[in-house]
């Protein structure tokens, strides 16, 4: 399995993911991507860092995700509410047809 594996990969950039139980459990790839993708990853980083917003900005920033986070939990309680309600309405013993 693993020359295949690498013969895959030496021929094309990228990964290989490999499955178990029906669900994907590794990715292998080559180190020299890696590597790449580590350096990518650290650039990232240091722009989102090294940003030249102002205190005021960046508490904006933090007040509007919390804001979007309070927004969906409260959809999530209302949808729970109205789950809850579904299912204790939906069937009583007395409804069911005996036989």
């Amino acid at each position: 399995m693993w020359d295949t594996i690498k013969k895959i990969l030496q021929k094309q950039e990228g990964a290989c993911i490999i499955i178990e139980d029906g669900k994907p459990e590794y990715v292998v790839t080559r180190f020299s991507d890696y590597e790449k993708f580590l350096e990518k990853k650290e650039e990232i980083a240091a722009k989102n860092f090294n940003s030249n917003f102002s205190e005021e900005e960046l508490l904006d920033r933090i007040n509007q995700e919390i804001a979007s986070w309070k927004a969906v939990q409260q959809e999530q309680q209302a949808e729970a509410e109205i789950t809850e309600k579904t299912i204790d309405e939906e069937v009583k013993i007395e409804d069911l047809p005996l036989s």
